[in-house]
Order: structure tokens, then sequence, then C-alpha cells
């Protein structure tokens, strides 16, 4: 099977395949950047069917100041994330997933065409020109104004997280604000900013990567553009993009996207297919994170080139794509793809392992606790009946089976159960069910995008999603633990939200169907001999093996 169709986990994302929609302008915005009707149909036209593994949004800007066009996208105000919601809700129906390109236009921002006493915000005083062409004078930046573009990074970043993208690209390429400061053709400062060398002309890069990640915490997927070299003389090199990247990933960067300098292209008029693959290869070849890399691919046979040599792990293709936009889905079905037909969220627990290895021990050992301390009676539980109640860390289960429990004392039972389950996974005792890892392969080559959702600690999914290699199926993990108070059915309605559909609730017991239910997804219940069909009665199908869940899942889709 073709390398552009195999999947990529990259942290909590995970791409169905290595095509990548890179960030093309399309001025389609409206009144102050606001995302417009015509902007979300450009993005479903493109994206229908889900073919791309990974949509980089077009570039946007951070603040007025640094506007680059006025048909540009807006992420400078709190008041543009509905709209950028609207947005992402078009793109992951489709079944792709997207990262928000933020970005300062430094001295080509069209903030100065004003007046004849207004410049533009640079590294170095200098003239620019626009992206229309326009004649900018730009200033060098005081600490001040540097100070305020990292604050206006994060602030967009969190935008950007709020409305939903699954990450965010800072940009940092094709002669704009941070690109400037890269460049030693354009940072002429003698600060710690200095353009002499290559701590300085990242000193910002890193400002704005650490600013962003306080923003958006540790596990948010965090890209960087770099234009890697100008082609010009005097200008940054290919070694000092090595450097850089370096620089960049030891800074928190879990992703790098390879372009072209200054100008966007290469200064000799290569027509090469990717023909910044030379650059992206040794990038690619000091770094431990995944590589993009953009830049001439317009057939299947040359984004296969660009990965098979070892130049990115993943590719985009722009102008193809702009040009036809079935483009990808002929590329990725030549390749032996498909399109995603929706997505199956699964609750993990009793749904995909065998929670009775870890959940009998950890509730005997609570009751044994509470029997000890005077606060129940002494009680023999079957398997079959801790099963009907599995989910003893949740407030719900407690005080269902005890009511007369004060909360102190439940808390403290649900404690323990969290405890030993943790301790018994990390021993091992937990494991999937027999002909479990064959019906998610099966899903997958089936065009079904995958979800993972459960009542449990943040910690213990953690620990299973690593223990049974899971990042194999799965496209995202949510944990109710990362949701605060709010409860599971509006949890499922905000995550489904995010996922393409048609869409289905595979869980293992009454309460998960009528959370599914109350969120308006179709559930399929599935026994594992600790249910019968009377109880999952409104279950959309019911199955008494995990063998059966596939069939049921078409069957419900259908």
């Amino acid at each position: 099977m073709s390398l552009l169709v195999h999947p990529l986990p990259l942290g909590k994302v995970r791409l169905r395949n290595r095509l990548v929609m890179p960030p093309m302008a399309t001025e389609k915005s409206e009144g102050q950047g606001k995302v417009s009707n015509a902007l979300c149909e450009y993005y479903n036209e493109k994206t229908k069917g889900g073919y791309f593994g990974l949509v980089v949004a077009e570039h946007s800007y951070i603040s007025k100041e640094g506007q680059a066009s006025k048909g540009q996208v807006s992420f400078s105000s709190d008041d543009d994330i509905p709209g950028l919601k609207r947005l992402v809700e078009v793109i992951h129906r489709n079944g792709c997933k997207v990262v928000a390109q933020i970005n300062h236009a430094g001295g080509k921002s069209i903030s100065a065409l004003g007046g004849e006493s207004l410049t533009a915000p640079a590294p170095s005083a200098m003239p620019y020109t626009t992206t229309r062409g326009e004649a900018v004078q730009a200033h060098a930046m005081t600490q001040q104004e540097i100070d305020q573009v990292i604050a206006d990074f994060a602030s967009a970043a969190r935008r950007a997280k709020e409305a939903g993208f699954d990450g965010v690209e800072i940009h940092s390429a094709h002669g704009y604000l941070l690109s400037q400061f890269y460049s030693p053709i354009t940072n002429k400062r003698t600060d710690d900013y200095s353009g002499a060398s290559i701590a300085g002309r990242t000193r910002l890069h890193c400002q704005v990567i650490e600013a962003v990640r306080n923003e958006v915490g540790s596990d948010y997927l965090l890209a960087l553009r770099l234009g890697a070299c100008d082609y010009e003389e005097g200008g940054a090199t290919r070694e000092d993009a090595v450097a850089a990247c370096k620089i960049f990933e030891n800074a928190g960067v879990d992703l790098l996207d390879i372009s072209g300098g200054l100008c966007g292209y290469r200064g000799d008029g290569s027509k090469t297919e990717g023909y910044f693959g030379e650059d992206s290869a040794a990038i690619r070849e000091a770094v431990a994170v995944p590589v993009i890399v953009t830049g001439g691919v317009r057939t299947l046979e040359g984004a296969e080139r660009v990965l098979d040599r070892g130049q990115a792990d993943l590719v985009g293709v722009g102008r193809a794509v702009l040009k036809d936009s079935l483009w990808a889905k002929n590329a990725i079905e030549l390749a032996g793809g498909t399109s995603v037909k929706g997505t199956v969220f699964f609750d993990f627990d009793g749904t995909l392992h065998d929670s009775m290895a870890i959940y009998g021990p950890a509730f005997r050992k609570a009751y044994a606790w509470l029997v000890s301390e005077g606060h129940m009676p002494p009680q023999e539980f079957t398997d079959e009946w801790i099963g009907r109640w599995l989910g003893w860390t949740t407030e719900a289960m407690w005080t269902t089976f005890a009511p007369n429990l004060p909360e102190a004392i439940w808390r403290q039972a649900a404690e323990i159960v969290g405890n030993e389950m943790d301790r018994l996974t990390e021993e091992g005792k937990a494991r999937l069910f027999p002909g479990i890892p064959e019906m998610l392969d099966e899903l997958c080559l089936d065009g079904y995008e995958l979800a993972f959702i459960s009542n449990c600690r943040t910690r213990y999914c953690e620990v299973h999603r690593a223990m049974f290699g899971l990042d194999t199926w799965f496209d995202a993990y949510y944990c109710a633990e990362d949701f605060g108070e709010m409860p599971k059915w509006q949890i499922y309605q905000q995550v489904a939200e995010r996922h393409a559909i048609p869409r289905v609730m595979v869980g293992d017991r009454f309460h998960d169907g009528e959370v599914a239910m109350k969120a308006s997804i179709p559930f399929i219940g599935c026994t594992y001999g600790f249910g019968d069909d009377e109880e999952l009665a409104m279950a959309s199908a019911c199955v008494s093996a995990p063998k059966d869940i596939p069939s049921a899942v078409r069957e419900v889709l259908s």
C-alpha cells in the first residue's frame, strides 16, 4: 500500500493519511475578517469526502497591525470565534483534521497604507511591498511592539483552540514578520534579535512558541511553518534551516511545515515536483518531529516520490488542488485509500477491553474498605452483578448504588477504585476482548473514523492508549475528566460536532444508550454477557460480541 495512505499519529490527533491541503489565501472573508458563507463553501468543496489527512487553513491575521490583505481572515478578536467554529464544523463534518495558521505580516502589513506618516512594523527599517504590490515603508520594532506581537500570537492560538481547530500553525515563511526576523536579508538588528546569529534570528519564534504553549497547553498540536531558504545571496541557507528547526523542536513544536523563504518559491525557477524536498530531507534527518513539505507537487507519483525518498512525513499539494477539487479524491483512491464514511465512537470500558479484569478487583477492594470502616454490611458480588454497574469512579454510579452514603465517603471509595484500576492496568492485567484488533482494522479499511470516549480518568485512558497501541486505529480521544462538570450527553454532543457524519456510538450499558440518544447519536449496544437485549432495548442495534459490531455499524449507518 502507498505510503500516502498510511496513518500518522500526532499526539492526540491521528491523521488518516499523509496528504495535506496547505494554506492558500482565498480573500473570501467579509467585513472585519469574518468567516463568510463563500469561505465555508470553498472549504466544503475542497474537503468533501475527507480525503486530506490534514488541512492547514489559510494564513490569518493575529492583529489589525499585522493584516496582510483586506480579504484575510481574522483571529484578532474573540468576536471572530463563532465564525471560525462554523468553518471548523464544515471541515470536520467532511472527515478532515484542520489546523489554523496564524500570522503577522510585519513589513508587508496593509496597516501602513492609510497615510504618509504610517509605517509597518518589521525587524528593521526598510521598504517593503504588500501582497498586492503596494509600496510600504517599515520601521524597526520596539521591544514593546515585539512583546505585543508575542501576546497577540498567544491570544490567536487560544481562539483557534476555542473554535475547535485540531491545532495551530505559526507562520514563518513567505516574507511575513517571523520570516523577516529569520532572514538575514531583512533582519539588520544588533540587539537580542540580531540578524547576525541563528539564535538572534529565532529568538522571537521561541518566545512566540513559549507563549502559545502556555496558552493552549502541552497536549495541543503546535506546528511551525518555516521558509527554510531564501535562495538569494546573503539570505537564509539550508544549514540555517536545520539549526533553526532543532531550536524550534526543543522549544516545543510538534510539527514542522517546510516551504520557501522570503518569496515562497525557489529562485532558480525549479520545476521539479517537491522542489523543497532537499531542504525538508535535511531537516527531517536532524529532528524527531514529523515534517511536511509543500512545493510543486502536481501528481500522485510526485507526492509518493517525496514520501518514498524520505524527504517528508507529509506532503502538501496546493495549486493542483486549487485547480481541481477532485484531485485529492482521485489520488487517495488510486493509492488504495478511501473517503471518510462516518465516525464510530467507542465507550472504551466494557466495549473494547475486558473491564472486569480490573473493575472487579478494584470494586471489591473499595467495598472491603467500606465494610472495614463500618459504612456498608458484608456482601458478596458476582462479576455479572459488578458488570451491570461498570463505572464505579463516577458520582452517578455511587449515588444510585449506595444513596445513603455521605458524599465524602463514596468519593473516598471511588478514589480507591480509580487508584486500584491504575495499578492493575500498569501491571498489565487489562486486555482487549478477542477479535477487537481485527474489528478495528475492518472499520478503518471500510473508511470509518474512530474516536475513543471514556468516563474514566485521563491518566487511566492514556495508559490504555499506550498499552494497546490504540493510535493504530483511533483518530481522537476524549475523557470526561477533560470536560469538567459537563453532563456526559453534552460531552457526546460537543465531540460529535468535531467529526464526520453520519456517526454512531458503541457502548455496553443502558446508561450509554440513554446518553447517546439524548445527544442525538445512534447507539449500538454490546452486551458481553453483562447486559441483555431488554436492558438495551433503546439501542439502534444490539450485539453480543465485538465481531458483530462492524456489520451492526454498517447496518445502522445505512
